[in-house]
């Protein structure tokens, strides 16, 4: 067993800087520096997160847009978290390196239900990506799942590699479906193709729409 198993992960100020170390077996101690004042970098109570005058940070990236003040985990058990602030709702991978804003999430009356779904008064969402169902009161999941995708902004809309000969019919209205519904993203994204949802007249598979009875 290697030593550095033992160790558990977290911010560490040396040197005159504060660090996120992390451990693996490729590597051992992995020091990620974080350029922020030593006198306004507070460790928060939640796991992997801290925070300084104006923003909170997620092991060694800055949260942007987020609110230190207001910020708190909402749903902190299992591999998938939530997490919100007066801002925005986020989502992130627990051992994992990245967090996503869900978009047009609605702080105060945000909840998450079974993953990869949650919603507010205004819409439901899978993953971090909005689902524009017709009635919320009446969405419902039926199927969980924990399968995830992240996708970088241009792969999800099929903007760089989707040419027809080297991509199959299902991929082609896939990306299709996505540069329609999704064109306005400019991030990256996370989200999932399974599990299985419904209102009173739409049927998702995963994030897409795949029945409509209105």
């Amino acid at each position: 067993m290697h030593l550095w198993n033992s160790y558990k992960p977290g911010f560490v100020y040396e040197n005159g800087t504060w660090n996120y170390v992390s451990y693996d077996t490729g590597v051992g101690r992995r020091v990620t520096p974080i350029s922020v004042r030593n006198n306004e970098f507070k460790i928060l109570k939640y796991h992997d997160f801290a925070r300084d005058n104006t923003s909170v940070y997620f092991k060694s990236n800055k949260v942007e847009g987020s609110d230190p003040n207001t910020f708190q985990i909402i749903s902190g058990k299992g591999r998938y978290r939530y997490a919100k602030d007066k801002n925005n709702v986020y989502i992130y991978v627990r051992n994992d390196w990245s967090i996503f804003k869900i978009i047009n999430a609605d702080p105060n009356s945000f909840e998450t239900l079974e993953f990869p779904y949650s919603k507010d008064k205004d819409d439901a969402y899978c993953g971090n990506l909005p689902l524009y169902v017709d009635d919320v009161s009446k969405f419902e999941v039926i199927e969980s799942t924990g399968f995830t995708i992240t996708s970088s902004v241009n792969s999800f809309l099929g903007t760089v590699s989707d040419s027809i000969d080297k991509s199959s019919e299902y991929e082609r209205n896939k990306h299709e479906y996505n540069r329609k519904k999704y064109g306005f993203i400019t991030a990256s994204v996370f989200y999932s193709e399974n599990g299985k949802a419904i209102t009173d007249k739409l049927t998702y598979e995963g994030y897409r729409l795949v029945e409509d009875n209105r």
